[in-house]
Formats: C-alpha cells, sequence, structure tokens
C-alpha cells in the first residue's frame, strides 16, 4: 500500500477475506486506499474504483508514471512549510497532485491532512519500497473514477455467465460517521448502493458498521449478517459487519 487513510481495511483484510467467494472478476466500488485489495489474492480481471479524484489520480500516476513519481518523491522534502503550502493549496500536474496528495495522507496525523507528525519511523523509506512495486501490483488492473451508481454499467459483459465469475466488494464510507473523504454518505446513499448490488445479481459484500439503518436495510432484503469484530477508539465501540447476498463458507479465497 501507498496510502494511508482512515478506515481502510488492511488490519482486518484477512478476518474479512475467509467470508469471500471463489472469484476470477473482483469489483471494488470504493478503493479508497486498497487495504483490501492489496492483502488479498490478486483476481484475473480487477475493476478499482472510486469518486474521489485524488485516489484516482494516485493511482493512475502511480501506475502509469511510477518512476517520475518516485523521483519526485525523492526530491520532496519532509517539512512544515510543504506542509502548511500543500494544506491550502491544489496543484493541477498529475504528478504534483499525486505528490501532494501522498505527502498529506502519510504524514498526518491518523492519515488525515491536519497535523503533521514527525515520528521516529521508516514511513518514508517503506513508502519508497512500496512505491517502486505498486505497478507491477495493479498491472491489468481497470482503475476508473465513477459513482458507484454508474460503475456496473460502465463493465462490458460478453453473456450474463461472466457475472457468476464475479465479485463485489463494497467499504462506502460508513453512515453516520466523520472522515476525511472527499464525498461522505448519507442514508439514501446506502438505499441506494443496497438496491443497486441487488439488481446487479452478482455476489456482493458491504463492510459497514451495526447501524441500526444498515441492520434494518440487511433484514429487510433477507441478506446474510457476519460478524467480524470490535473496533474502538477514543469516543466509541462499534461493532465491524460484512453483509451478503450468498451463504460464506468461512473459506479463504484462493
Amino acid at each position: 500500500m501507498i496510502l494511508r487513510r482512515l478506515g481502510n481495511k488492511s488490519k482486518i483484510a484477512k478476518d474479512i477475506q475467509i467470508y469471500f467467494p471463489e472469484h476470477s472478476i473482483y469489483i471494488e466500488p470504493f478503493f479508497g486506499a486498497g487495504g483490501m485489495f492489496f492483502n488479498k489474492p490478486k483476481a484475473k480481471y480487477n475493476f478499482l474504483n472510486d469518486l474521489d479524484s485524488d485516489v484516482f489520480n494516485l493511482f493512475q500516476v502511480a501506475t502509469n508514471r511510477n518512476q517520475e513519481l518516485i523521483d519526485l518523491f525523492l526530491q520532496m522534502p519532509v517539512s512544515s512549510e510543504l506542509w502548511s503550502y500543500w494544506k491550502i493549496n491544489q496543484e493541477t500536474d498529475p504528478l504534483k497532485k499525486a505528490l501532494r496528495f501522498l505527502f498529506l495522507s502519510n504524514y498526518g496525523y491518523m492519515g488525515k491532512p491536519d497535523t503533521l507528525v514527525l515520528a521516529l519511523n521508516n514511513n518514508s523509506y517503506i513508502l519508497l519500497e512500496n512505491l517502486k512495486s505498486i505497478n507491477q501490483k495493479m498491472f491489468n488492473c481497470f482503475v476508473t473514477n465513477y459513482d458507484f451508481r454508474e460503475l456496473l454499467n460502465k463493465i462490458s459483459w460478453r453473456d450474463d455467465l461472466y457475472k457468476e465469475q464475479a465479485f463485489i466488494y463494497c467499504d462506502p464510507p460508513y453512515l453516520g460517521t466523520t472522515n476525511n473523504y472527499e464525498f461522505g454518505f448519507k442514508e439514501e446513499d446506502t438505499i441506494d448502493l443496497f438496491n443497486i448490488m441487488l439488481e446487479s445479481k452478482m455476489k456482493f459484500a458491504i463492510s459497514e458498521f451495526d447501524n441500526p439503518i444498515i441492520i434494518e436495510l440487511a433484514k429487510k432484503h433477507k441478506l446474510n449478517i457476519e460478524i467480524i469484530g470490535k473496533r474502538v477508539n477514543m469516543k466509541n465501540r462499534r461493532t465491524e459487519i460484512l453483509i451478503t447476498n450468498y451463504h460464506t463458507n468461512l473459506k479463504l479465497f484462493v
């Protein structure tokens, strides 16, 4: 992974993957930092989507202009002056825009672009090594920048047999939470997501907290609810759940 992002699934990816069905086509409508994708076996075909223009641009640049991004990263000073500048100034050049996003996300407290953290760690070295390997990991992946409502209609299916091999994993901004995403989620967005997933006729899983609205929607549509575990912070304790339209067999995807 090259991006730190609040709520990414890297730490609990393996706990969630045991509920994934076998698939050769993998679709993520809310790619974010790629915490799930980079911690699972790569499928034959991968569609990785995010509406956030910074996320989309970063992975496009990191994949297609990898060495240029690395060279620019090596020239970048980790300084409070640069932090203050990029907090209030955007970049239009794709390379500089990608580097700005990397800097604010990876050197900010909890991945937020609020407070610069100068910690005694190997953050820069780890990020450099991950940048060197990112284009190989994302080789032959389709990276897109659509609203989740549009994504599935943009994929060209030869016939419905391919849909039987597909699996959609959704990790949207959680309902009722605050975050640093460019786009949050409201109740109507959640309802739309459930409806679109059900209409797709493909196997899908949705990560969420045990929000009463989410539980009610899952029960209304007779979906399965898997308990992943507790997530605790200084303010509250929430239960991470996975909602699926298929019965899980606790077999790790291979």
